[in-house]
């Protein structure tokens, strides 16, 4: 019997799970960490609830209504490919990284940018999945309805690793997987893209997230 599970498929990209990597998970740079930022990491390592992380189970919250199909249509496909209310990962949308959010985003020349962190647990993952930039299509409606810009041509997302790669460890997007990443090593990859992250090590991933325009 074949299962399939059938991906979302947001971008242009050619959707051949066979066809050799093409550079779509890029490896941007290495960045020295400042020794506040680490201290930071690891506090929110031990204690995530008390720093605000926040559970963020892949099938969803059942008993609750999403005013969002595409959210709703991902659930769905996560409770029929067998994902159940343990699977999850972490979620920080607060200030705790904005020293490393506004450093980066000059680094990049981002505006109206927004970041987040994720802690990936042992024995969790982020299943595959392309971004939709909701958020940020949103904040530009409400607040900068003037701005013209282009998501798929100004749109830049950068990914920065809070933890060294362990065993077991992996992050890809399209047909490229990654490994032996070091605390620092951003990542980058094409407009929607699906992309992924596993961990079937010992210890938790923990990374950081800012998007924005690149105008």
């Amino acid at each position: 019997m074949k299962l399939n599970y059938d991906v979302e498929k947001l971008s242009d990209w050619h959707y051949d799970k066979f066809r050799r990597p093409n550079n779509e998970l890029k490896f941007i740079e290495h960045i020295g960490l400042p020794e506040n930022i680490l201290v930071i990491r690891d506090n929110v390592l031990k204690l995530p609830e008390k720093f605000g992380g926040i559970k963020r189970i892949h099938i969803g919250d059942t008993a609750l209504k999403v005013d969002n199909k595409d959210i709703n249509s991902r659930s769905e496909k996560m409770r029929h490919a067998g994902y159940t209310e343990n699977d999850y990962f972490i979620e920080f949308n607060n200030d705790i990284f904005d020293d490393l959010a506004e450093f980066l985003k000059t680094k990049y020349k981002l505006a109206y940018e927004h970041h987040c962190s994720i802690i990936v647990n042992p024995g969790q993952c982020m299943p595959a999945h392309g971004d939709t930039y909701s958020y940020l299509m949103k904040l530009m409606a409400k607040n900068y309805p003037d701005v013209k810009y282009d998501l798929k041509q100004h749109t830049r997302r950068y990914l920065i690793f809070l933890s060294e790669w362990e065993w077991g460890q992996s992050l890809g997007a399209g047909n490229v997987i990654k490994g032996q990443w070091q605390v620092g090593d951003v990542y980058s990859w094409q407009h929607k893209l699906l992309h992924w992250c596993s961990n079937a090590s010992f210890t938790p991933i923990i990374f950081f997230e800012i998007t924005g325009l690149e105008l």
